[in-house]
């Protein structure tokens, strides 16, 4: 990557790339090539690196990154906090939708309520009208069934590569659309 960019004319300062190697060999050759280049610049990640040397290699590049902006260590102390506090939050949602998933597991009138609320919106009519070609389905591509980004965003699709398969939920929200119709007719 150094010499292309040298080859097109690019000129860029060393101390500004960080760079992260698998290989030893790899590590040594470049550390040999380029001595201007610094430990907090040149990072070997070992085959299992455990979560506090990858919290160490992003406190690096953190570094790094403040001291090439002027910034110092007091606001990087402070940037590394609210990372924290980030983390933290995700962490309190995950647990969140994982309680809430298990509440309407035991108490099934809450998803009842949800899919009423879907079908009232009218939202899902599209998808739903394709309900043959959804359950049928491994997986398809959105563009084939209308209404699938509306269903994908309600989480009864999620995205299988650039493909969209039908999620528990979706699967849930079928047998009771099916069960309901079936007792209503």
């Amino acid at each position: 990557m150094l010499r292309e960019e040298a080859n097109k004319g690019n000129n860029f300062d060393l101390n500004k790339i960080i760079s992260i190697f698998d290989s030893p060999e790899t590590y040594t050759a470049i550390q040999e090539r380029y001595p201007e280049l610094t430990d907090d610049l040149l990072h070997l990640m070992p085959e299992e690196y455990s979560k506090v040397q990858l919290g160490q290699l992003v406190s690096a590049i953190w570094s790094k990154y403040l001291s090439l902006q002027g910034g110092d260590v007091e606001t990087q102390r402070q940037l590394l906090e609210k990372e924290r506090e980030i983390f933290q939050k995700d962490k309190e949602v995950e647990t969140l939708k994982l309680s809430l998933d298990e509440l309407k597991k035991v108490n099934p009138k809450l998803s009842e309520e949800e899919y009423e609320n879907y079908l009232a919106s009218r939202t899902l009519d599209s998808f739903i009208r394709n309900k043959g070609k959804v359950l049928t389905s491994g997986t398809f591509d959105p563009g084939s069934v209308a209404g699938s980004a509306e269903a994908k965003a309600f989480g009864l699709l999620f995205s299988d590569g650039g493909w969209v398969k039908l999620s528990d939920k979706g699967h849930r929200f079928f047998e009771w659309l099916i069960l309901k119709r079936d007792t209503t007719q």
